[in-house]
């Protein structure tokens, strides 16, 4: 007769053995999974590295020959304006440096000159800051397609070059009349109104929308990313960027506390 091998205790083995084979398989699967993920994970961040890198190489850099600077910018796209409000003129030596780096659609920039421009203003006329004015524009996205910040910036930039002792004028007159985040921003006809309204010369503000310094614009925008701006407002001191933990700069008096007392 023969010998009975299935036992209770092969049987259990057996099935033991045949599930190992099984997780075996699973964890294999996963493996292979996981490096399938990992290598797709790893494309899109390479993909991701090398369109930023083609973006940026893309921008014209401030020293490019495509690039046409307003008359009196400096290297790092700043706009001087000196004690006399006059673009590159009387602007005073061995006093603090302020570049300001703001984006006309940006609300909380609006806030920042309800706050500090008159202040701002005043030490300036007094020849105690040196001030450099960094129109850019970060927020074209929040101006349904029509590039206001851009535009804007391009305007002030016009003016800054045609018509120098408008530009203080024409900046604060563009933040008075500041167009909603997420709306469509000014037209290039009501920018050409204010400019006027604010004294830049008809002729000179007929060519606001002429676009001429609009690749300025892009690579001073650009040169302060570059600098380490990272939003807007900005404000450096002597280039190094001022914390609001170190200056609350939208409590009111604080910013002109502080300039005065370098």
């Amino acid at each position: 007769m023969a010998k009975n091998n299935g036992s209770p205790k092969n049987a259990k083995a057996a099935a033991a053995r045949a599930q190992a084979q099984k997780n075996v398989k699973t964890q294999e699967r996963r493996t292979t999974l996981g490096i399938i993920i990992g290598v797709g994970i790893a494309v899109l961040i390479f993909g991701g590295i090398v369109f930023f890198i083609v973006q940026s190489s893309s921008v014209p850099g401030l020293d490019s020959e495509d690039v046409v600077a307003p008359a009196g910018a400096d290297t790092t796209g700043g706009i001087p304006v000196g004690s006399g409000g006059v673009v590159g003129e009387d602007i005073p030596a061995d006093v603090p440096r302020v570049d300001l780096y703001e984006d006309f659609m940006c609300p909380v920039c609006g806030q920042f000159e309800d706050i500090n421009a008159e202040d701002i203003d005043a030490m300036r006329e007094a020849g105690t800051i040196a001030v450099y004015y960094h129109p850019i524009s970060i927020l074209d996205r929040f101006s349904s397609g029509t590039q206001y910040s851009t535009r804007a910036a391009n305007a002030a930039a016009t003016v800054a070059d045609a018509a120098p002792e408008a530009y203080l004028d024409f900046t604060h007159a563009m933040y008075a009349n500041q167009p909603e985040e997420g709306g469509t921003g000014l037209s290039d006809e009501q920018i050409e109104q204010i400019a006027i309204t604010a004294g830049v010369p008809e002729d000179v503000a007929a060519t606001l929308d002429d676009g001429i310094f609009t690749k300025w614009v892009v690579a001073a925008t650009d040169q302060g990313s570059v600098d380490g701006v990272g939003g807007t407002p900005t404000v450096m001191v002597d280039r190094t960027i001022l914390e609001q933990a170190e200056v609350p700069y939208f409590s009111e008096g604080a910013l002109r506390t502080y300039l005065e007392g370098l």
